[in-house]
């Protein structure tokens, strides 16, 4: 539990000298439970503690199927390269950490989870996200959409805004595929990359995924430009949420993924995923190479 007397949520001297801050304990977090489609996911989650108050968290109502209860909604303009996607927003959270004796918030860790799908229009006929090889052809296309699409201008133009996805890792704790991974914001330099949003990603559906994303931001640095305190602290916040997410699939949906299994064996996702070409909008984004994800979406998997 946090020492609210040593580690007070306020700033009444501002100081970059480096410390290990705090944020809130992990131990009494309560579970937050997420029905789609008939299957549960569910995580432990601190209390929503932001360093402005006027930032507010997102919560699905207990015992509503997200799914049944709600519609994809239309991404912001210019958010994707185009109008085939959609999404419902599950939850949102934000933490501040506080350096000792009133120095202030050093950083904040920020977590939304949502639902993604694509409007019944672009639908992929006869492809399962359940599939492997199919859903990670899936991400490819969600990732070129969302990301890939986005440069610099003029004489620039060729630089992406993003570069990703890096730090590639397939998971094998919960009963379908999943991945995580780090995209980067970009700069002009090729070498200036800030902080990167840390994805995880798995099929809830045979039509939808759900995506996880984290994020830290620094607010303390010394005069050399170096992060001026123990960022430890929310990189362990950060893997406490993620170990504890689980996911227990409804009997329709087991029998679907049962089904797959059966079909393709190995459920799990590739071991190794190399960034993607972009800007996608200058370098149009080649087929994907591997034969075998081709073979998956012409045959309906």
């Amino acid at each position: 539990m946090r020492n609210f007397l040593k580690y007070p949520p306020v700033e009444l001297r501002a100081r970059n000298e480096y410390c290990t801050p705090e944020g809130p304990g992990f131990r009494l977090a309560p579970q937050e439970h997420i029905k789609l489609g008939g299957s549960y996911i569910q995580l432990k989650l601190p209390r929503h503690r932001p360093r402005h108050s006027a930032v507010r968290g997102e919560s699905i109502p207990y015992g509503q199927d997200v799914l049944i209860d709600n519609d994809l909604s239309h991404y912001p303009l210019r958010t994707m390269a185009n109008d085939c996607w959609g999404s419902i927003g599950l939850l949102g959270r934000m933490w501040a950490f506080y350096g000792p004796w009133m120095t202030g918030c050093k950083g904040e860790l920020s977590l939304s989870m949502s639902v993604i799908g694509r409007f019944e229009d672009f639908a992929f006929d006869k492809i399962s996200f359940f599939n492997p090889k199919a859903f990670e052809a899936v991400l490819v296309r969600y990732l070129n959409d969302r990301y890939g699409h986005k440069n610099w201008e003029d004489d620039m133009a060729h630089i992406p805004r993003y570069y990703g996805p890096i730090d590639w890792q397939s998971h094998t704790h919960l009963p379908v595929p999943s991945a995580s991974f780090k995209i980067y914001r970009r700069g002009e330099d090729v070498g200036d990359l800030a902080l990167p949003d840390w994805l995880f990603v798995f099929p809830i559906t045979e039509k939808y995924f759900v995506e996880v994303c984290f994020a830290q931001e620094f607010y303390s640095w010394d005069e050399k430009g170096d992060v001026a305190f123990d960022t430890g602290p929310l990189q362990e916040l950060q893997d406490k949420i993620f170990n504890s997410i689980t996911l227990e699939l409804g009997p329709e949906t087991q029998a679907k993924v049962d089904q797959i299994q059966a079909e393709v064996g190995n459920m799990q996702l590739c071991k190794e995923f190399a960034p993607l070409k972009w800007p996608t909008n200058i370098y149009p984004p080649e087929p994907t190479e591997a034969p075998e994800i081709q073979k998956s979406l012409k045959a309906g998997y």
